[in-house]
Order: structure tokens, then C-alpha cells, then sequence
């Protein structure tokens, strides 16, 4: 008796906990356009695409939509993009509704500019890309006036000048670079910094080389040397390379330290230095980002060389070079892939780890008695559980019994056409007064009949199985005429007229097909219920959908009594009903099968009589 009692109010508690959750409004998705200047394979742009999801994921969720294109500009020479590209992208986005434009790479703006359309081009934006100007290299990095602009600088002489602080007695620096368009730039720009050197150290520019050859240079470099890598992509072969890659070949072979201007080199050979973050750059285009879909003024939003530089090293590099906890290292830099010894730096730790395996030993018993009352307790769940499925199950049976006489009628009539059908094909054979189409048409409405009554018998079937089946791609429309279908004949039992207004396009949902027809079904039988109880002479019933961007909501409308105060409030709870038959968890379980299909569901009084009751579900156009 204890026992049963226990069930109850679990069973209670659980019914109560899953259907009183209230209804939140589903924030609309962000939707999000990136287009980056280079390929998707570039370690650059996976960099920065990290940091931009880190920063969106973190204030919206799962509620954004990332479109990513990639132009591989370097595919052509400068000035030379072809115009159809983009035509490709002005026809794919144009019916799209984009919140954010992200422009990310080399001159990737002014490409924009002179081949999207203005729908692109007039939409908020953040452009993340290279300032040069102060080398002689000037580009638009500004889409229009709703655009954040991150224009990272190059600080070259601040890199260099990091570089001869950790290895003061440099008396050569060998700049390496390739062939690319960017790769030039940089190796420029560094031209305009080596001038300004002390004369004592002397600078050679090794550029239009093989990658072989430059492995063979860098082998046997005077002492006292240092390699700066500004950016190497192409060499004289036209072999392509990512500058990560050719940062590891060179570090592996060269009797002298390697630097590189930004933090990709780092962990694959080079010692570190000032660097341009590329992590720290897409961490702040995503910080744009939010700020802009936010609300905030794009113009109105400033970075500075904090926001995309840091003090960056690879301890291996350093303790290869003999300078691992020099104090010639940056006060506040970041040190990767550090050695620890681990005794030493955490004793503390394992000393508590200890005192904490002791304290865990003692409670290893009391842990195992709650695992046995844990097990007792999962046994008593699964009841449950099963004991709820048997109650939704009930449910649907007590729905499908009030329909008896409408199943009765709908079977009736094709097995009365079927009867004579048949009946009258044996006549015309009996009277010799047959042809061989007549009776392919007699047999061919029999078949006809036959489907309509194994498509009814189905439909009931399916509302009556115990089990949850899985989620699919399901119509709509068919799932409401097939709950019409087996509902149409007890409502000219009672004179009651319905009418259905569906769209006359595929209206197609992800959902147990099953649930939501007993939902439909629930709402019918309510409305049925209202109108008798009512005894009004507008003994209509009306179903709807309608169409919201992404959802439809299908409703049913009577004329009848509608929702009393009394239970207008806790309508959706269990056990309430203003019905003498039934169990008043009807509702409860349609708000579950609802809220489990990520729904909305309703009811309301209308103002010239009646009550209308209504949910809502996303529409997969799929």
C-alpha cells in the first residue's frame, strides 16, 4: 500500500514537472555571412573563424547561422578577379535576410566593392584585414559607413626591436620571403625597417629562390645570425607552401633562431616575439560581431594594436637557443608549450591530492551504499516512466472510443461498395453481358475501396501504439485530413459542420506523426464537446493553418460554450477538467507531445463566442 502510494505521488510530481514548464519565446537566429579572401585549408582562416564562433556561441547559443565563402584571391593575379565569382554570390544571397557582413582577408573589401551588389554592400559589417598604408601599399579596408574596421598594423620595427633585445649581440639578420604578391609586400616593408638598424648589423634579402636552395642557405649562416621570415607562400617553382610550413622546413635545418611577424609560426619553429595574434584578431572580429548584432553603432566601435598583438614564445625554441627564463623575455608574455617540473612547481597539489585520497577512501563504502539505493531508485523511475506511457496510452484509447460509431460508418461504406461491386461484376458474368474492360473497371474499384478501408484501419491503429516512435519528415496536411477522415461521420452524427482550410502547398514538420494526430485529434473532441454542451445553433467547427516565416500553427475553432474562468488559468495542468467523462490530462499530455516537438501551444476565448486552441511547430523545407 506504501509502495503504491510513493508511485502516485512520483508519477504526480513527474506529470507536473513536465507539463508546467512555461513558454519561452525561441529568439530569432542570427544569420551571418563571412567571406574570406583565401582558401578554406589557410591555418589563417580556421584561426579566425575559431575565435569568431567563440565569441557568438558564447552570447547567442545555437541561435546563429554561419554562411562562409572563400574567393582564393591569390588564385589570381591582382586586379584580375573574375566578375562571375561574385555574380554567383549576388544570385545566392539575394532572397537571404543577412544581419552581418564579416569581410576577412587581404584586400577582400575593395574585390567586394567593385563586384557585389548593394544589398551586400549596404549591409553592417566588420573587415578584418592588414594596414599598410605607412609602407606605400594603401587599400580600402571600410565597406560602407555601418562598418567596424580591425586594420591590424605591422610593427615591425617593435618586432625586430623585441628580437635584438633577446639576442643583443645579432650582427646579421637574413629576412627570407616568397614570391606572392603579400609575401613581397611584407618583404618591402621590412626593406624600410632594416634601414633604420644600427649600421653594425648587416641585413641581406633572400626572396626568388627555391625552397631547396634556401635549405641549404641556412644551414651554415655566420654566427651571431637571425632569421625573419616575414612570410614565405610561393617560391621561384611556384610551389605553394602555408607559411607554417615553411616556417617548420627552415627551423629544422637552420643553425640560427627563426622569427616570424605573426603567431602561426609559433609551435612550428619559431622562437616567438611581438607578433600579430591572429587567435587575439578573430577573438575581437567576433567581439564586433556581437556588438554590432547587439545594436551598437559598427562605426562607433574601435580597436586598438592591444586588441590583435601580443608577447608570444615557444619555450622549446627558447630552451634551444639557451635563453628559457631569460629576463630579457617580456615581463607578461606567454609561454607555450612550457616544461614543468612537476614535483617541484606543484607539491602543494600532490600534497593536498594525498590528504584528498585519504578523505576520498573513507567514503568509498558510504558511496557504495547510495549506489545500491541509486539502482533501487532507477528501478522505481523506469515504473514510473512506463506507468506514464501506459497513462498516454489511455488516453488515446478513450479518444478513439468516442469515435466508435464514426469508425463503424467510415468502414461501412467502402465495405458496402465492395459488396456490390462485386455483387455486380457476378451479374454481368452471369448474363454473359460482360467486356474485358468492365470488369477491369469492376475490379479496379474494389481495389479502391479496399485501399480506403486499410488506410482507415491504419490511421486508427497508429493513434492506438503504445510506443514513442521516432521523429520524421511528415505532411501536415495529411495528418490532419487523416484525424478529419475517421472524425467526419460522428460529426454528422451531430450535426456539426467542419470546415478546413489548409495551404495548397506541402507543409512539412519533423515529428512523431502519431502524437500530433492525437493532439488534432484532442483539440476536435473538445471542440465537439463545447458545442453539445453549449447547444448553440453555430455548430461549426473550423480548422486552420497559417504560415509565420519559419512555423505554422494549425487551430481549431468552435462556437461553442468556451473556457470557463475557473480552469482558464491552469487549463494545460493534469487532472483539470470541466468535462463529467474523461481523465483531464488530455491537454496535459497534448502540451508535452508540443513542448517535446519544440512548440508553442495555446487556447483563448474569442470575442464573438466560442474558444480557439492552437500550437505551433517549425517548418522543414527541406
Amino acid at each position: 500500500m506504501i509502495k503504491k502510494r510513493i508511485l502516485s505521488v512520483i508519477l504526480l510530481f513527474i506529470l507536473i514537472s513536465i507539463c508546467s514548464g512555461q513558454n519561452e519565446e525561441v529568439p530569432e537566429d542570427k544569420n551571418i555571412l563571412i567571406f574570406f579572401s583565401l582558401q578554406p585549408s589557410t591555418p589563417a582562416n580556421r584561426v579566425i573563424l575559431d575565435g569568431i564562433r567563440t565569441k557568438l556561441t558564447a552570447e547567442f547559443g545555437d541561435h546563429y547561422n554561419l554562411h562562409m565563402e572563400y574567393l582564393e584571391m591569390d588564385r589570381f593575379p591582382q586586379g584580375s578577379f573574375p566578375t562571375e565569382r561574385i555574380d554567383l554570390y549576388n544570385e545566392k544571397y539575394r532572397d537571404v535576410k543577412i544581419d552581418l557582413l564579416i569581410c576577412v582577408g587581404v584586400n577582400l573589401v575593395g574585390t567586394l566593392k567593385a563586384h557585389a551588389e548593394n544589398y551586400l554592400l549596404n549591409l553592417p559589417a566588420v573587415s578584418l584585414d592588414y594596414d599598410v598604408s605607412e609602407f606605400g601599399f594603401p587599400w580600402d579596408i571600410s565597406l560602407n559607413d555601418k562598418t567596424t574596421t580591425i586594420a591590424m598594423k605591422f610593427e615591425i620595427d617593435k618586432t625586430i626591436s623585441t628580437i635584438l633585445e633577446l639576442f643583443p649581440e645579432t650582427n646579421s639578420i637574413y629576412f627570407i620571403s616568397g614570391i606572392s604578391a603579400l609575401d613581397q609586400l611584407l618583404l618591402t616593408a621590412s626593406k624600410q625597417e632594416a634601414k633604420k638598424l644600427d649600421s653594425r648589423i648587416k641585413s641581406t634579402f633572400i626572396t626568388g629562390v627555391s625552397m631547396d636552395d634556401v635549405l641549404k642557405m641556412v644551414k651554415h649562416l655566420p654566427d651571431k645570425s637571425i632569421i625573419i621570415i616575414p612570410r614565405f607562400t610561393n617560391d621561384n617553382k611556384q610551389v605553394n607552401y602555408y607559411n607554417t610550413e615553411s616556417v617548420r622546413l627552415i627551423s629544422t635545418v637552420a643553425n640560427a633562431p627563426v622569427f616570424t611577424y605573426m603567431d602561426l609560426g609559433v609551435g612550428d619553429g619559431a622562437v616567438g616575439g611581438y607578433v600579430v595574434s591572429l587567435s587575439k584578431a578573430g577573438l575581437t572580429t567576433g567581439d564586433a560581431a556581437v556588438k554590432i548584432l547587439k545594436g551598437d553603432d559598427p562605426a562607433s566601435i574601435k580597436y586598438t594594436e592591444e586588441d590583435y598583438y601580443e608577447y608570444l614564445f615557444d619555450w622549446r625554441e627558447l630552451n634551444r637557443w639557451n635563453i628559457a627564463g631569460s629576463d630579457r623575455i617580456p615581463e607578461g608574455s606567454t609561454i607555450m608549450y612550457e616544461e614543468v617540473r612537476f614535483f617541484g612547481k606543484y607539491k602543494w597539489i600532490i600534497s593536498g591530492g594525498i590528504l584528498f585520497i585519504v578523505l576520498q577512501t573513507l567514503l568509498i563504502i558510504s558511496l557504495v551504499r547510495m549506489n545500491d539505493k541509486q539502482k533501487m531508485m532507477a528501478v522505481q523511475i523506469r515504473e514510473t516512466e512506463n506507468k506514464y506511457r501506459e497513462l498516454i496510452r489511455e488516453e488515446r484509447i478513450l479518444q478513439i472510443a468516442q469515435l466508435t460509431v464514426s469508425l463503424s460508418h467510415e468502414l461501412n461504406q467502402p465495405l458496402t461498395a465492395i459488396l456490390s461491386t462485386a455483387q455486380a461484376g457476378i451479374r454481368f458474368i452471369d448474363s454473359n453481358n460482360y467486356t474485358p474492360d468492365l470488369l477491369k473497371e469492376i475490379l479496379q474499384n474494389i481495389v479502391e475501396d479496399d485501399k480506403r478501408t486499410a488506410s482507415i484501419l491504419s490511421s486508427v491503429r497508429g493513434m492506438m501504439k503504445l510506443e514513442k516512435r521516432e521523429k520524421e519528415l511528415v505532411n501536415l496536411n495529411s495528418l490532419v485530413n487523416e484525424v478529419v477522415t475517421i472524425f467526419r461521420s460522428e460529426a454528422k452524427v451531430h450535426n456539426v459542420e467542419m470546415n478546413i482550410h489548409l495551404p495548397e502547398e506541402q507543409i512539412n514538420i519533423f515529428a512523431d506523426g502519431t502524437q500530433i494526430q492525437q493532439v488534432i485529434l484532442n483539440f476536435i473532441l473538445n471542440a465537439m464537446q463545447s458545442i453539445e454542451y453549449s447547444k448553440t445553433n453555430n455548430r461549426i467547427i473550423n480548422i486552420t493553418e497559417s504560415l509565420n516565416k519559419e512555423y505554422v500553427t494549425l487551430a481549431v475553432r468552435d462556437f461553442g460554450e468556451g473556457i470557463s474562468e475557473e480552469v482558464k488559468d491552469k487549463l494545460f495542468k493534469p487532472f483539470v477538467t470541466s468535462k463529467k467523462e474523461g481523465l483531464g490530462i488530455g491537454l496535459s499530455i497534448s502540451q508535452s507531445i508540443i513542448h517535446d516537438h519544440d512548440g508553442k501551444i495555446w487556447a483563448e476565448n474569442k470575442q464573438d463566442g466560442g474558444a480557439e486552441f492552437s500550437f505551433s511547430l517549425k517548418i522543414h523545407k527541406a
